[in-house]
């Protein structure tokens, strides 16, 4: 696998205790439900899907396909990211969920941190993702982590990139 995910216990900015770690199949009904509830659903390239079966089709091939991690309160999931590597090309996508009550209170850092953690053992060249351009609160988060526009063009949406 080339990385070990610990589970981690963090402090948000209201003083509530969350932890990180790697998605297990268990987890996927908990998941879920997190999307089912999730806000503004499919407003971003579709995702998450609106349809709850082909949500759960989503999740099963970002399971499949990538490094899933999820940020807990209790057992309940409040936020998702996912790494998507391509072992040929040595990147990666990157995404990124936060469930509406927990965004802003530093949850997606800390996934993003994580994330990043992984990266640099998998020997990840370059990291870049898919950001709405009037996602503020998302290009805040990447901003902070080093991620910058891959292209200046004014579209809807934007590419960011991450050379770790």
């Amino acid at each position: 696998k080339g990385y070990q995910v610990l589970e981690a216990t963090f402090i948000d900015k209201k003083g509530k205790e969350f932890s990180v770690r790697e998605l297990k199949e268990k987890d996927i009904p908990s998941l879920l439900d997190m999307y089912r509830s999730f806000r503004p659903k499919g407003r971003f390239q579709g995702m998450p899907p609106l349809e709850m079966e082909r949500c759960r089709t989503w999740i099963n091939e970002l399971v499949r396909n990538g490094i899933n991690l999820i940020a807990l309160r209790g057992d309940r999931i409040i936020g998702h990211a996912v790494l998507l590597p391509d072992e040929i090309k040595k990147d990666a996508e990157y995404m990124i969920f936060v469930a509406q009550d927990s965004r802003n209170m530093g949850v997606g850092s800390c996934l993003t941190k994580t994330a990043l953690d992984i990266t640099k053992k998998l020997g990840i060249k370059k990291l870049w993702l898919s950001v709405g351009a009037y996602n503020f609160i998302a290009i805040r988060l990447y901003r902070k982590f080093g991620f910058d526009f891959a292209d200046k063009e004014n579209n809807q949406e934007k590419v960011m990139v991450l050379f770790p």
